[in-house]
């Protein structure tokens, strides 16, 4: 599923956000938009859903997750969800799914500055501005954001059963000021070649509020990321292949992200053993793939990635830590046709790992080699219908985080193993233009899922409000998703995104009555509305105007394998506005996040925003 540019640009509209209206995703928020937040697909933890930004994989091997916070929106030009498994050239292949993140590419010479401003103190501002120059093209970009996060909510001390106790407080310490800057540079060489150049850097520094009950007002955290990736494309010979001339097309990449993140805590506020830690991360990736068209109807491909990670944490209370994490991954691929109506992908894949380094002041060393993959079958009864069935496996290794709790709020179990499954789906598309009218259209994405695990790797919340990984032993996980939508008269689109989720721990040595497993919600159900005109008042340049509202429902949670502690329903509702002008070189947007202040707890009991107000201005030139 692709998220439009449009859709990206909503004002206070963050990355979980726009994740959250995805059918088979769920997004878990710690606070304002600048607070850690993640994104699971089709029943799946953060550290098993892979994240790229611009090809490059932001989970790293410390703590498995990416945290979408660091993820601003204003460069990207779409947002690609697959749910089931990775594209053949992710270097992860994702138990449910993965997420790409693409920005913009120069395309035509333009200079462009932005601003937003909203409630909570929130202020941005940005510019940037390409350069097309034959076949050679440029793109600089820079943006500032700042906000307070000042917002206020009701405390219940811990005694939601006794409302009496309850008042309204201020969230404090939760202020941040951050920079983002982007270069990019791409070069179009004919026939087919092109070489890409993608950097990224991204600097923030905020307050750690703590938790709801127990708030934390001296806690600050700084958070530094630089990324790059050089790829190559050629091809092989002079026959065509789609856009590109040759038979078969050689293609060679390098990628690079360099982070670190540090915690202060000098009053000791987030039960820390060390007052301040700094942990940083690095990793180099070089991936070959070649592709080749045998026929019209029968396609093969190969690909061979070696990455190199390595971690670092120091503290003042403890030895510093220092790992490191080889990957290499050798995958083919097939696409055979035998009929216009059938076709058929099969994915293999031999990856092996090797961990060294993970203990303090010792030199173990951990290596596991895992052959995965998976075979898909398309059925085109009908011109404009998809039927889709997938099996794979997957074995996913712990991370050093999970095995080591390097996390201010995540402890670590040293005694976890590797998990490994298989995952199925079924489904079907249908799509109509023209019916029942011209100027209609109408689109429904339906599936079926499953997921069996040995040794599944969840998290369990105690009664401190930190969070523990755990093997559940084995664990199915059943679901339905449902994508629809029509366009009417050019005028009015409707959209829908539903997901039902049946996760269940089915271990035989399983202690608890509950079997549901923690953090997923049963039913996400996201409908939309929007009325627009295209174009609107050509007379006073006014190229489109829309105005749209969308409600996002999630059912209760678990926060622990016992079922004792349960996360409230919720369901918020958006507003939005946007007018285009002069050709779409300008845009006025507007937007009131959380139109009926409902009151929101997230999974450790992080106080969520209320009611805010929106706005952004964007003009090219």
């Amino acid at each position: 599923m692709v998220i439009s540019e449009e859709r990206l640009r909503a004002p206070g509209a963050t990355s979980a956000d726009v994740l959250a209206q995805v059918p088979g995703v769920q997004t878990s928020r710690a606070g304002s938009s600048s607070d850690h937040a993640t994104a699971s697909i089709r029943g799946a933890t953060s550290a098993q859903t892979p994240v790229y930004l611009a090809g490059i994989r932001l989970n790293d091997d410390l703590t498995g997750t990416a945290d979408l916070s660091t993820l601003p929106l204003w460069m990207l030009a779409r947002v690609d969800v697959f749910r089931g498994n990775a594209p053949e050239h992710a270097d992860h292949l994702g138990i449910g799914g993965a997420i790409f993140f693409e920005p913009k590419l120069p395309d035509r010479t333009r200079v462009g500055v932005g601003s937003s401003m909203g409630s909570f103190g929130q202020w941005s501002a940005w510019t940037g501005g390409a350069l097309a120059a034959g076949a050679a093209s440029a793109l600089f970009a820079v943006r500032r954001e700042q906000a307070d996060n000042r917002y206020g909510f009701t405390d219940d001390r811990g005694t939601r059963f006794d409302p009496t106790d309850d008042r309204e407080v201020w969230r404090s310490n939760a202020d941040f000021e951050a920079y983002d800057a982007w270069v990019i540079g791409r070069h179009e060489i004919g026939r087919g070649a092109r070489t890409l150049f993608v950097a990224n850097a991204f600097y923030r520094e905020q307050g750690i509020p703590g938790l709801a009950v127990i708030p934390a007002r001296a806690a600050r955290s700084r958070t530094q990321r630089m990324l790059g990736a050089v790829s190559s494309r050629v091809p092989c010979s002079t026959w065509r292949v789609g856009e590109a001339e040759g038979s078969c097309i050689f293609e060679v990449s390098s990628t690079w992200v360099v982070t670190r993140s540090t915690v202060s805590d000098p009053w000791r506020e987030l039960s820390m053993q060390a007052t301040d830690v700094a942990i940083s991360g690095t990793r180099l990736a070089q991936q070959a793939r070649l592709g080749y068209m045998v026929s019209d109807d029968l396609r093969f491909g190969a690909s061979a990635l070696e990455a190199v990670e390595q971690v670092g944490v120091d503290t003042v209370a403890s030895p510093p830590l220092r790992a490191r994490r080889e990957s290499t991954r050798l995958a083919g691929t097939m696409t055979w046709q035998p009929l216009p109506w059938l076709g058929l992908h099969a994915l293999s894949v031999l990856q092996r790992q090797s961990t060294s380094g993970v203990e303090h002041a010792q030199g173990s060393r951990a290596i596991a080699v895992d052959p995965v993959g998976r075979f898909g079958i398309e059925v085109r009864p009908f011109e404009r219908m998809q039927i889709l069935m997938n099996i794979g496996r997957y074995v996913r290794v712990p991370t050093l985080g999970e095995l080591h709790g390097l996390s201010y709020f995540v402890r670590g179990n040293s005694g976890l193993v590797p998990e490994q499954g298989l995952t199925a789906d079924l489904g079907t598309r249908l799509w109509r233009e023209g019916t029942p009218c011209a100027s209609c259209a109408l689109y429904v994405d339906a599936f079926l899922f499953g997921r069996s695990a040995q040794d599944l790797i969840a998290f369990k919340r105690s009664s401190f409000g930190v969070i523990r990984p755990f093997n559940v032993g084995a664990a199915r996980v059943l679901g339905a998703e449902l994508a629809a939508g029509a366009d009417v008269l050019d005028a009015i689109r409707v959209e829908l995104s539903m997901t039902a989720l049946d996760p269940r721990d089915v271990s035989p040595s399983r202690r608890v009555k509950n079997d549901f497993l923690p953090f997923q919600s049963r039913l996400v159900v996201s409908p939309s509305v929007e009325v627009y005109a295209d174009p609107a008042l050509p007379q006073i340049a006014m190229d489109r105007a829309a105005v749209g509202v969308r409600l996002l429902y999630r059912s209760s949670r678990f926060a622990d394998p016992a079922g004792l502690v349960v996360l409230r329903s919720q369901a918020v509702t958006d507003l939005d506005a946007s007018a285009h002008f002069f050709h779409r070189s300008m845009a006025v947007r507007f937007a009131m996040r959380n139109i009926f202040d409902t009151q929101q707890f997230d999974a450790i009991g992080f106080p969520l925003p209320g009611r805010s107000v929106h706005g952004n201005l964007e003009v090219w030139w």
